[in-house]
């Protein structure tokens, strides 16, 4: 077989055709740079198939030669768009994701992600959180649950009630206190907390449960220097008394 070496201008005709066989010893072969056509019958030679704007070129069949253009799987130089599932052997990461978050799942229940992971769920509607929550604001909460703006509740409001029947300091999480002067031995010492332990409005309701303040007086004291409206305590000494006290945050309560 020879080949004729061409050096030069050369000009050829509108049209270059030469017989392609697939047997290279009973026919004619061009080689070089084809300018123009649209090598169809050229082999091995890769072709892309389905031609889409931005749509990025696959493989298929593990075919070299087979090329295509997926419409479902396009970039314009900045977004990335996918039609259908996203699936990842490793993890995913971004700075943050669109969506309602409806169809995650497995989320971790502490100590993942920048997020600290605060949220596990126990059922298909039900999660929990032993962190402090704030709404409606940035910020570090100052309490379990912050909400900065209205709230409204549907449904029942409960309330966390513990009951005693001897000498008791309250909690800053105690809201109601229940005394059960029928169980007591004798008259009851109540201690509220430092006032500066408190929240502001935060409030505290003592009550006499058992029905027996009269021979067993229930006294509510004010400690660190603290008062409840301008006294050190107050003495409940009735059946069935309370008395319900707020308080300002800083060193005071006062009774409403």
């Amino acid at each position: 077989m020879a080949y004729n070496n061409l050096s030069g201008t050369v000009f050829l005709p509108d049209t270059l055709t030469t017989l392609l066989n697939t047997s290279l010893a009973s026919g004619s072969v061009v080689s070089g740079n084809l300018s123009y056509s649209d090598g169809a019958s050229v082999v091995n030679v890769p072709r892309v198939y389905n031609a889409t704007d931005n749509a990025i070129v696959t493989n298929r069949s593990g075919d070299a030669n087979d090329l295509y253009c997926e419409s479902n799987l396009t970039f314009d130089g900045s977004t990335l768009n996918v039609t259908g599932d996203l699936t990842a052997s490793v993890g995913v990461s971004a700075s943050f994701f669109y969506g309602d978050g409806s169809k995650l799942t497995n989320l971790p229940g502490g100590g993942g992600g920048s997020g600290g992971g605060i949220f596990t769920e126990t059922a298909a509607a039900n999660a929990y959180t032993t962190s402090s929550v704030k709404i409606g604001s940035a910020g570090t909460a100052g309490s379990t649950l912050s909400v900065a703006g209205s709230s409204m509740l549907s449904g029942s409001v409960s309330y966390k009630r513990v009951t005693v029947n001897d000498d008791y300091t309250i909690t800053t999480s105690d809201y109601y206190v229940g005394v059960d002067t029928a169980e007591a031995a004798g008259s009851v010492i109540i201690t509220m907390p430092v006032a500066n332990a408190m929240q502001s409005g935060q409030t505290v309701i003592v009550k006499d449960e058992g029905g027996q303040g009269t021979t067993k007086p229930i006294t509510v004291n004010a400690q660190g220097g603290n008062l409840i409206d301008g006294q050190n305590s107050v003495v409940l000494q009735s059946s069935f008394a309370a008395v319900q006290l707020y308080c300002d945050g800083i060193s005071k309560y006062f009774i409403y």
